[in-house]
Order: C-alpha cells, then sequence, then structure tokens
C-alpha cells in the first residue's frame, strides 16, 4: 500500500495515490503503457462498480446515456453506462478520450461536470445526478491540448504516464525488461514499440523461438531487435 504521506517519486505512486481520492481524473501518455489497467483497477473502493468505455467519433451520447429498448407491446428506458454510474456511484472509465466527437462531445460536459452541482434530464423526463463516491477517469494517448477545452477543464487533475506500469515490467523476463521499459515510451514515435509488442513477443519467443517471434511481432526490424537483445547479454 501505498505511503500518502511520502510525495510520490514517479507517476504510477502519483496515481495510487490520487484515484483513491479524486472524482475526475485524466491519465495520458502513449499507448501501451498501462493507463487503461490502472484507470480501471486501481483506487476503486470495495465492491464499487466499473463501466469501461472505448470512445469513437463515431459513439453516439446515447450509448453512454441510454436508450428505450423494445418489452412486449412497449418500449422502456435501458441506463446506459455513464447513467448507471451515476446511479450507483461507480467508476467510469473513458479510454480514447480525444477521439469524442459529435454530440457525445456535449454530452460528456454534463458526465464529467462537478459531481457536487452535475445535473441531467434524461429523455424519459428523470433528472439524475451523481451519488456519492461517482468519478470518471479517463484516458488517452498524446497531450491534453489536444482535446476541446471545455473537456479538459472538466480533468483538473492529468497525470503524465511517462513509464510502464511496473507489474507489468516485472512481468517479463530479465533480457526484456530494460528495453521493453525503454522503447515502450520512448519521446521518437519512430523508435518506440508498444509495450504490448514487447510482450507478445516474449508469449511467442516461448512457443517458437526467438526468429520466428522476432519476425511475427516485429516484422523488419526483427534482425535489429534480436541483434540489441544479443547485445543487452553480453
Amino acid at each position: 500500500m501505498t505511503d500518502r504521506t511520502v510525495p510520490p517519486s514517479n507517476c504510477w505512486e502519483l496515481v495510487e495515490q490520487v484515484l483513491p481520492v479524486c472524482d475526475r481524473v485524466l491519465l495520458f501518455g502513449p499507448p501501451g503503457v498501462g493507463k487503461t489497467h490502472a484507470a480501471t483497477r486501481l483506487g476503486r473502493r470495495p465492491h464499487q462498480p466499473v463501466a469501461s468505455c472505448t470512445v469513437t467519433p463515431e459513439t453516439p451520447a446515447a450509448e453512454l446515456r441510454g436508450f428505450y429498448v423494445p418489452r412486449g407491446n412497449e418500449f422502456v428506458w435501458h441506463d446506459g453506462p455513464a447513467t448507471a454510474c451515476w446511479r450507483t456511484g461507480g467508476r467510469l472509465v473513458l479510454n480514447e478520450l480525444e477521439r469524442a466527437g459529435g454530440d457525445l462531445l456535449a454530452y460528456l460536459l454534463a458526465v464529467c461536470d462537478d459531481p457536487a452541482v452535475a445535473r441531467l434530464t434524461l429523455p424519459s423526463g428523470e433528472t439524475v445526478s451523481p451519488a456519492a463516491g461517482f468519478a470518471v477517469v479517463a484516458t488517452m494517448n498524446g497531450h491534453p491540448d489536444a482535446l476541446d477545452p471545455a473537456v479538459r477543464d472538466r480533468f483538473p487533475v492529468r497525470i503524465a504516464i511517462d513509464q510502464v506500469a511496473p507489474g507489468a515490467v516485472a512481468a517479463l523476463p530479465p533480457d526484456l525488461r530494460e528495453v521493453a521499459r525503454r522503447t515502450a515510451t520512448h519521446t521518437d514515435p519512430a523508435r518506440r514499440v508498444s509495450f504490448r509488442a514487447w510482450a507478445e513477443f516474449h508469449r511467442l519467443r516461448a512457443a517458437l523461438g526467438p526468429q520466428v517471434a522476432a519476425q511475427a511481432v516485429f516484422g523488419p526490424r526483427a534482425a535489429d531487435v534480436l541483434n540489441a537483445l544479443l547485445i543487452g547479454k553480453a
């Protein structure tokens, strides 16, 4: 358990301290470093419901808010994940926040507002507000400057994830840990290698051998990757 009286020394210690006590948090950084894992699992209350949604430019507001569904000879209201989290005090996880567009963008301004004042009238005519404990944790690749300014303002806490989650690195064999940690967050996109690629290389290497695994995962870069690993062993 993280000691909250000690200033965090890295982004993951900061995340562990912040998530249990903040109701709106944005985690941003390169893909594959553990942002979604943190958003869905770290710092939750016991038995707190979690709804995880991946946003696309085509995602309509109704998908998160709710909609009417046919039941027999009538239509009944069905809560979407955002409304359900409002009612239960759950945690709503919004992945790829920067991709939101259309009417979803306007809807998110209400969902991600200060829970103390947030209110929303559903198409059913019911007005709902967030129950105690409700929180939104959003993730995005890139920098928050790419967000709509009003959406960005809804997240007063923004944490740059500039390291791979320590537990994920520790799960790799020793010869892959440092190279995976370093390349997954490389500042040059041309030299960046997703941590997911290293994890898959590890899995395939055990089953198929290093040459086949490297070719399958890294393609034209396979020889360079294998040479780098051999140099690391020297």
